[in-house]
């Protein structure tokens, strides 16, 4: 019997044909003595590791891309995704394409082109956390101290800090923290309505016809509304995805290793925006050193959702999913 708390994700790696497995065996092993060496040089201590968390369809990839277009930091690229066996040596690789990058903000479904691109690493976090939710699966995976230590490699080669972009590592924050203690967080929001209705969107061109599959990460609570509708299940992601960040990443211990950033303000703000962030990390004690270009931020588009009767019942939804007639989840337009 399938078991509901594990994602159907899928084959996480699959390939096109038995030949470009087999391709992708040999290049990964025949660069596993560069990703031992590379590890080797690590200082995993002294590397700072930051996460962005928000809500599925709530900015983080234009956050994510933004971050490391202005500023020299490690990140997982598209290369990585391909060579997740040895990430250290693919960031090698492409070393240089990440420092040239200058950014291309059109990603399609937190999809960007190009080797150096950043990418959510989807095949790199299932091969190093199988164990870990949503995957939980029988297999040892890496320690944590492996995971910070093949950080800090990619940072030495690329900059610091090491910043992480996936929201289905939300699936479990408690283990996260635990594994990544000293980690900071990028907390990005969203107006509520919005967000949900570009799920909906998201569920609509993923799978045309049949609207009804979860997509992307199952917040803690997601069970009850397993079998609801589509547009009761996209409100439910973004609600219960908000209340976990703030469940988990609130209180004393937390308490200044977390910023939260609005997606309309970063929009209309991306530099200023940019220069808070820098800041946040500076009294961490995190020194991010900007690309030497520092090419000016192209003009952003906010994309709102039309006002529309479906809009007008995705915020009764929120409300009274949430219990609140007053709580706020829309914004000024």
């Amino acid at each position: 019997m399938k078991d509901e708390n594990k994602m159907d994700q899928g084959p996480l790696v699959s390939y096109s044909s038995a030949r470009a497995r087999w391709l992708n065996l040999m290049v990964s092993g025949a660069l596993t003595p560069l990703e031992y060496l590379l590890e080797r040089r690590a200082r995993p201590e002294e590397s700072p590791i930051c996460f962005i968390v928000g809500p599925p369809r709530s900015g983080t990839t234009l956050l994510y891309e933004l971050v490391v277009t202005r500023f020299k930091c490690g990140y997982f690229t598209n290369l990585s995704k391909r060579l997740f066996r040895v990430p250290v040596a693919a960031t090698w690789l492409c070393r240089k394409a990440m420092r040239q990058r200058t950014g291309s903000f059109d990603s399609v479904y937190g999809e960007l082109g190009g080797n150096a691109a950043p990418n959510e690493a989807g095949r790199v976090w299932s091969h190093w956390m199988p164990y870990a939710a949503p995957y939980n699966l029988d297999r040892p995976g890496l320690t944590p101290a492996k995971m910070r230590r093949k950080m800090a490699a990619i940072c030495a080669i690329a900059g610091e800090p090491m910043v992480v972009k996936n929201p289905i590592l939300q699936s479990d924050l408690p283990h996260l923290l635990k594994t990544f203690p000293n980690a900071v967080f990028l907390h990005i929001e969203r107006d509520w309505a919005d967000n949900a209705r570009s799920l909906m969107k998201l569920r609509k061109d993923k799978s045309p016809g049949d609207e009804s599959g979860w997509v992307s990460l199952r917040p803690e609570g997601w069970e009850q509304y397993a079998t609801a509708d589509p547009l009761m299940q996209s409100c439910a992601q973004v609600m219960l995805s908000q209340r976990d960040i703030e469940a988990h990443l609130s209180g004393p211990r937390r308490d200044g290793r977390v910023i939260k950033i609005d997606y309309e303000r970063l929009c209309a703000q991306p530099s200023e925006v940019l220069d808070e962030i820098e800041a946040f990390w500076a009294r961490e004690g995190i020194t991010a050193e900007r690309k030497p270009s520092d090419t000016p931020v192209p003009e952003i588009t906010c994309r709102r959702q039309p006002e529309d009767d479906t809009r007008d019942r995705i915020i009764a939804c929120l409300r009274e999913m949430s219990g609140d007639a007053a709580i706020s989840v829309e914004k000024p337009r």
